[in-house]
């Protein structure tokens, strides 16, 4: 299996800075990292069972989109969305309802896994329709269970769920699964995924038209020679008359001007409303604030040692 791996803040060996790890859950959040290592399970397991006519796409984000989709799978029996379930315990799946099992009754679970691949799935889908996949109509939605120690009551959820120690069952029912693309198709939705075709330039076309328009206007100032006078000789013009095309004449006839390309009053987009970044939150100060004075005692207990050393 191909995988095409965009994660962020992790280098080409799989492994993450204290820096960036830092990084990553001021802008992520602590459970962030957890999912990550969650995800590199499932994808070993995936690995292991698929060929390379399957390529695996890991947390790419597609153009027109504001969030990363965790897992996306492009294969000869089809496409598919799959999110990982990184939290440990008793979950309930019923229907678009997820929530977690505590003393026999469930509590509503946030972020809802099941509502949330759901619409993942369905955001690639009209992607890919638009992209010109217009008879792709069942992109799946798997939630991958990566932990032993994950189990979930499913009662007809809106997606499929995938326990554990089904990961490798779930692989090679995708392999078995009946072949609805082609290896051309699966190479371009990769393609299309990670760099769709750049739309065509409006100012380039603009130009084209108003320079066909100016042509036209051109041909149609100049007059009509009849069939029989190509080959003869220019007759002279009466005397008091002007020849025709050139300025108005007496009867009122205004000569054809050129047409003008259209002028663009579209606003200009602000750049700096496309370049905000969010601002951090409480807990993210906070956290901020505290390494920033665990940093600063570390300097000065060093200095302490430092100068007590040079004093003896």
């Amino acid at each position: 299996m191909k995988i095409i791996d965009q994660t962020p803040f992790y280098n080409e060996n799989g492994e993450i800075s204290l820096m960036d790890r830092t990084k990553a859950v001021l802008q992520n959040g602590a459970g962030w990292i957890k999912e990550m290592e969650a995800q590199k399970t499932v994808v070993t397991v995936l690995d292991k069972n698929l060929d390379k006519k399957y390529t695996l796409l890991r947390n790419v984000t597609p153009p027109g989109m504001n969030a990363r989709i965790p897992l996306i799978l492009v294969g000869p029996t089809g496409v598919y969305v799959m999110s990982v379930a990184s939290s440990i315990g008793m979950f309930s799946a019923r229907g678009d309802q997820w929530g977690s099992i505590s003393s026999g009754s469930v509590v509503p679970q946030k972020p809802n896994l099941l509502t949330r691949c759901e619409r993942m799935a369905r955001a690639v889908q009209v992607f890919l329709q638009r992209q010109g996949y217009s008879d792709l109509n069942n992109v799946e939605a798997v939630l991958l269970c990566a932990d032993p120690a994950t189990n979930v009551d499913s009662v007809r959820p809106i997606i499929r769920v995938v326990m554990c120690d089904a990961l490798e069952r779930f692989a090679i029912t995708i392999s078995q699964s009946r072949i609805i693309l082609n290896p051309e198709s699966c190479f371009d939705i990769v393609n299309r995924i990670l760099t769709p075709p750049a739309p065509p330039d409006t100012k380039l076309v603009e130009s084209a038209s108003a320079s066909a328009a100016a042509q036209t206007a051109e041909q149609a100032q100049e007059p009509l020679v009849p069939a029989f006078a190509m080959g003869g000789p220019e007759p002279a013009p009466l005397s008091g008359t002007e020849p025709a095309g050139q300025g108005s004449n007496e009867t009122g006839e205004v000569t054809p001007q050129p047409a003008t390309a259209p002028t663009d009053t579209t606003p200009p987009v602000e750049e700096a409303e496309r370049t905000r970044r969010p601002s951090l939150t409480r807990n993210q100060w906070i956290l901020l604030i505290i390494m920033v004075a665990i940093w600063v005692i570390i300097l000065l207990v060093l200095g302490y040692l430092i100068a007590r050393d040079f004093l003896l």
